[in-house]
């Protein structure tokens, strides 16, 4: 994995993220098939760009050859590489390669003393030595090439598995924290994002509670209940004659309406919004706000492994700022529509809840009053004012302190009760809810560079294999 297969003629000493892999026919080195993998240098200057590589690659072999100098045997990098291959008890051949034969046994020993001061097992110390302008058939038939082909056929294990599992495992257990540092660390950072979204999304869901909902002076939802109510109230007889009553009522407010619309509109004219889609606006428009602060104070106060996480997460807040709003305004609309119908079966429920109290239900009917208020909800069909402005209109103010004081006054309050409590579960499901979902998976949209970017399930099913691997 992280590695592209070339054939053999493109590999070159910039791009040393690649291999080749081809089958020789004639390998005279081994009577048995093997696969040798000649790794780079890890000790030089381009090996960070590879030498995570050169231990993976140790885990799946049979038998390790380290092939070194004399110049470079002391390299810190040589001795690191073998501290962390070293408990998955692989045989180790040593191959002291270019070594004169005067100083092959002083070196042979040196490198010995070197490894039992590190406390790192091998299996044979050999080398190779250096011929100056030598072809290929006299090194291969050298006797010291030929001692570590044998060495090498004497040490590869008969078994193709790995017998002690729990070798592996320890091995494992011994890097787990530092392997998985950084991903733990963005996968904590994604926890404490939700939870710092489930927060704000229940602040903002409060606020449209308190603010819209039980605000006295913001009971839009029931006016409209008691508009489709004064429809449900017209008798068939009169219908006519209350239409005439409501065009002269609402002829000045009509005629200034159409008058408005004949003229072309300029940038100052701005549409008017009703109480509800306003307080939601401004919650969402709140909450984002609230959000880009947080993401970025962690930004730069949160620990070294998690701060590029919430950098890429503030920056990705920032450039999708709009889009979450744009969104947020449709599911407004959406929750409005969805809620509707419920304003019209509250008012069917206050007119059947009507008719088993006749007396008041004539006397509604004959009132002047319930003529200017069904006058009022025709201004509101026809455009003459606006939904924000049904609440404030003195008819419908009257007719509605008819109702409350009337027999239906109590279970009045019920239904607006009930209405509150569906408009509130409405809000939630299609504006909080789907909010708090766009904010929840944000991050998977940011730039991942520099980051694992892995799901938590991963993790969780490596540790649980890794328990499980010598069970």
């Amino acid at each position: 994995p992280g590695l592209h297969r070339i054939p053999a003629a493109e590999l070159n000493n910039d791009q040393l993220d690649r291999y080749t892999l081809e089958a020789i026919e004639d390998a005279r080195p081994f009577t048995d098939p093997v696969v040798t993998w000649d790794t780079p240098d890890f000790d030089s200057v381009s090996s960070r760009s590879y030498r995570s590589t050169v231990p993976m690659l140790c885990a799946i072999a049979d038998l390790i050859v380290l092939v070194v100098s004399k110049d470079k045997y002391a390299d810190y990098t040589v001795w690191e590489t073998l501290r962390l291959i070293g408990p998955i008890n692989r045989p180790l051949l040593v191959c002291l390669n270019k070594t004169p034969a005067e100083s092959r046994d002083e070196l042979s020993g040196i490198v010995a003393s070197k490894f039992n001061e590190e406390a790192i097992e091998y299996t044979a110390i050999t080398a190779l030595p250096y011929l100056a302008e030598a072809d290929f058939e006299t090194f291969f038939v050298h006797p010291n090439a030929e001692q570590l082909r044998t060495l090498a056929t004497e040490n590869l294990p008969e078994s193709e598995r790995l017998t002690d599992l729990s070798t592996l495992q320890h091995f494992i257990q011994a890097h787990w924290d530092d392997w998985t540092g950084q991903l733990q660390a963005e996968q904590q950072a994604q926890a404490h994002w939700e939870k710092i979204v489930t927060k704000n999304i229940k602040l903002a869901s409060q606020r449209y509670e308190r603010d819209y909902l039980r605000d006295p002076h913001y009971g839009d939802t029931l006016q409209q209940a008691i508009a489709k109510l004064l429809d449900l109230l017209e008798l068939p007889g009169i219908a006519s004659a209350l239409a005439k009553a409501r065009q002269t009522i609402t002829w000045p407010v009509r005629s200034l309406v159409g008058f408005i619309k004949k003229q072309p509109l300029t940038a100052e004219v701005t549409p008017t919004i009703d109480h509800e889609t306003q307080a939601l606006q401004e919650g969402i428009a709140h909450t984002l706000l609230q959000l880009q602060r947080t993401a970025g104070e962690q930004s730069t106060s949160a620990a070294d492994d998690a701060r590029l996480w919430w950098q890429q997460l503030w920056q990705t807040l920032q450039t999708t700022q709009s889009e979450l709003e744009q969104s947020g305004h449709q599911t407004i609309k959406t929750h409005q529509s969805e809620f509707a119908p419920e304003i019209n079966r509250a008012a069917e429920s206050l007119y059947a809840h009507l008719q088993e109290h006749p007396i008041t239900l004539n006397g509604l009917r004959a009132t002047r009053v319930t003529t200017d208020a069904a006058a009022v909800v025709f201004a509101l069909k026809t455009g003459g004012i606006g939904l924000s402005d049904l609440v404030f209109a003195p008819a419908m103010l009257t007719f509605t302190s008819m109702l409350t004081e009337s027999a239906v006054g109590r279970y009045m309050k019920t239904v607006e009760e009930k209405l509150r409590d569906s408009q509130l579960a409405s809000a939630r499901q299609h504006v909080f809810a789907q909010l708090q979902q766009q904010l929840t998976e944000l991050p998977m949209k940011m730039d991942h560079n520099g980051l694992y970017a892995l799901p938590a399930d991963d993790l969780k099913n490596a540790q649980k294999a890794l328990q499980a691997l010598a069970s």
